[in-house]
C-alpha cells in the first residue's frame, strides 16, 4: 500500500500548483511531475510520468482514489487517463482531449478570420505565391530556456521561397500597449515581460533574416483603416492596392 505521507505530499504539491496557477481548471497529471520531483516526492521522471501513474494505479486497485481529492480519472476501454482539477472544481462533463480538440479548432478558426490572415492572403494574391505560414528557420532562435541549452525556433508570419522574402504583419500590440501582453508580473524565458520580449524577438528577426539572404518587409495594422479596437475595417479592393504599393519593390510586374 502506498505510504500515506507520500499521498499527503502529493496533495500539498497539487494544491500549491493550483494556487500559483489559478486560471487552470484541469491539467494532465503527468505535467505536474516536475513539481513532485521538486518537492522530493519522486527522485526523477520515467516514461513520461510512470512513477505517478504507479501510485495512482495502486490507489485505484485499492479503491482509494478519494485520498487525492484533486484527482479526475477518464476511463476509455482498457486505458485510464489521469488529470488533476482544483479541489472545489466540478468534474468535467466531457473528456479532456475532446475539450482540447474543440479549443484547437476554435483557435484555428480565429486565426483564419484574423487580420493577420486577411493581410497575408492579400500578399499571396499580389505576389502570386502561397506563403509558408508560421515558417521556422534553424538559425532564428529564441532565448535560452531554463534548462540552459534548449531554444525555440521563432516563427515568421509568412515566407515566400521564390522571393526569399519574409512578411511580418504588425498588429497593434507591437506599437500600442496592451495589458494582456504587457503584464509586468509575467516574465518570459528572457527574464522580461512579454511586451519587451516581443520587441527583442522582432529585432532578432530584423537582424538575422538579412544575414541569411532573406528580405524582411513589415506591414503594420495602421496602413489600413481601423476601428476603435485597432481591427481592420476591411475593403479588399482598396486594401489590395495598399499592399501592392508596399510590395512593388519586391519583384517586377507587381
Amino acid at each position: 500500500m502506498t505510504d500515506k505521507s507520500i499521498i499527503q505530499n502529493i496533495n500539498n504539491a497539487i494544491e500549491a500548483f493550483f494556487v500559483n496557477n489559478s486560471g487552470l481548471k484541469i491539467v494532465p497529471a503527468k505535467e505536474l511531475m516536475p513539481e513532485f520531483i521538486k518537492a522530493g516526492i519522486f527522485k526523477k521522471d520515467h516514461k513520461n510520468g510512470k512513477p505517478l501513474r504507479d501510485v495512482l494505479r495502486e490507489l485505484d486497485s485499492d479503491d482509494q482514489l478519494s485520498l487525492i481529492p484533486f484527482l479526475h480519472a477518464e476511463r476509455k476501454e482498457a486505458n485510464t487517463y489521469w488529470y488533476f482539477i482544483p479541489k472545489n472544481e466540478s468534474a468535467p462533463t466531457t473528456f479532456y482531449k475532446e475539450q482540447v480538440s474543440v479549443k484547437k479548432e476554435t483557435a484555428n478558426q480565429m486565426r483564419l478570420q484574423s487580420d493577420e490572415t486577411y493581410v497575408l492572403d492579400l500578399c499571396d494574391k499580389v505576389l502570386g505565391e502561397k506563403a509558408e505560414r508560421q515558417k521556422r528557420f534553424d538559425f532564428l532562435l529564441g532565448d535560452l530556456h531554463k534548462d540552459g541549452f534548449s531554444r525555440t525556433k521563432l516563427p515568421v508570419d509568412a515566407y515566400y521561397p521564390s522571393y526569399q522574402l519574409v512578411i511580418e504583419y504588425k498588429e497593434s500590440q507591437h506599437t500600442v500597449s496592451h495589458a494582456i501582453f504587457d503584464k509586468q508580473d509575467v516574465t518570459t524565458v528572457s527574464g522580461v515581460h512579454r511586451g519587451e520580449q516581443r520587441l527583442i524577438y522582432d529585432q532578432r528577426r530584423a537582424t538575422e533574416l538579412p544575414l541569411h539572404g532573406i528580405k524582411l518587409i513589415s506591414i503594420s495594422y495602421d496602413l489600413f483603416k481601423n476601428d476603435n479596437q485597432h481591427k481592420i475595417v476591411r475593403n479588399p479592393e482598396a486594401d489590395l492596392l495598399k499592399v501592392k504599393e508596399v510590395l512593388k519593390a519586391v519583384g517586377e510586374g507587381i
